[in-house]
């Protein structure tokens, strides 16, 4: 039996068909009732968590908590698309990271041609020094 809310950090957390979550990184506790509310799982099994991204299991889904925690209820699999208010920015900033690199090639380019009729003037100059 547990003694302390600490002994739950590190613990592996399965569903109810046996498929391991992942391990607690931390509770959710309700301050006010001093009651844990979730275990959050910081990497959870990509087989069952869209890109492993991490994730709060409400307390309540929880069947037993022994030497591991065995999940009486867990989603087949949980999907964590981007929201739509979100999809606009990510797009804005990969055009911007675009530019900027069509922007660098430019300079480099001209810098290249630059650095190219300089030294083709030196060797002129030098040509006309010898002769």
């Amino acid at each position: 039996m547990l003694t302390e809310i600490s002994d739950y950090i590190g613990m592996e957390v399965y569903t109810n068909k046996g498929i391991t979550l992942g391990n607690i990184d931390d509770l959710i506790i309700e301050t006010d009732s001093q009651k844990i509310e979730g275990l959050y799982i910081s990497n959870p099994n990509p087989l069952l968590v869209e890109h492993s991204r991490a994730v709060s299991v409400p307390y309540r889904w929880i069947q037993h908590v022994g030497d591991i925690v065995i999940l009486k209820y867990f989603p087949k699999f949980v999907r964590t698309a981007a929201t739509p208010e979100r999809v606009p920015k990510t797009r804005k900033l990969a055009q911007d990271i675009k530019h900027a690199a069509h922007t660098a090639e430019e300079k480099i380019i001209a810098a290249e041609h630059h650095a190219v009729d300089k030294i083709k003037t030196l060797e002129h100059h030098k040509k006309e020094e010898v002769e």
